[in-house]
């Protein structure tokens, strides 16, 4: 049933739109995150790169995650958005998802991120899975067409070329969770979870 898409978070304050400009408030999103064994592995490799390449940024230990759908920023988390939100979680449909990612590269200012090409294609459904879900639960579908699923390890202002590792980084997500990002804070909270069933 196609519905049209209701008026959570987008009122003239900025409610639900992307904005890196909020010293705080709330940021609500779909992300896999890794078992502790890789978030280790992840945060050894950032520690190297923070070495060879002198960078000052910390690795990001505690919220490492490889997004799947932004749903909005928000200046207080609205519980109708959170509610729709966890119904296009309810309504996606994978197999558990093998990730490898083996190049480390920095796509933008400030950030250090890890990719690769294994799980990207089943990663996107599920992408496209949540926003359909949204756009079905009135919420803004976010689906882009660029989607590059990656893991942010640190943010720094340097720039570091485009490398391969040797060892990839690899593991199998077997469920996916919808998080509360507190901005400003580098806390995140687990709202639901679903398991990757296939």
């Amino acid at each position: 049933m196609n519905q049209m898409p209701l008026d959570f978070g987008d009122d003239k304050n900025g409610r639900g739109r992307r904005n890196e400009s909020y010293a705080s408030g709330d940021r609500l999103f779909f992300a896999l995150c890794p078992p502790d064994a890789i978030e280790q592995q992840a945060a050894a490799i950032a520690d190297d790169y923070r070495r060879a390449f002198s960078l000052s940024g910390r690795p990001r230990l505690t919220t490492l995650h490889v997004s799947i759908i932004w749903v909005g920023d928000y200046p207080k988390l609205p519980e109708d958005v959170v509610f729709a939100a966890r119904q296009a979680g309810a309504t996606v449909e994978s197999a558990p998802i093998a990730m490898t990612d083996r190049i480390m590269r920095s796509p933008q200012a400030r950030a250090l991120v890890l990719c690769g090409e294994g799980g990207r294609k089943p990663l996107t459904r599920v992408h496209v899975q949540l926003g359909v879900g949204m756009h079905n639960a009135g919420l803004r579908h976010n689906i882009n067409r660029d989607f590059t699923p990656h893991m942010t390890l640190l943010y720094d202002r340097k720039t570091v070329p485009p490398t391969r590792l040797d060892t990839p980084v690899s593991w199998t997500a077997s469920e996916f969770l919808l998080i509360h990002s507190v901005l400003g804070k580098t806390e995140h909270r687990i709202i639901d979870r679903w398991p990757l069933l296939g």
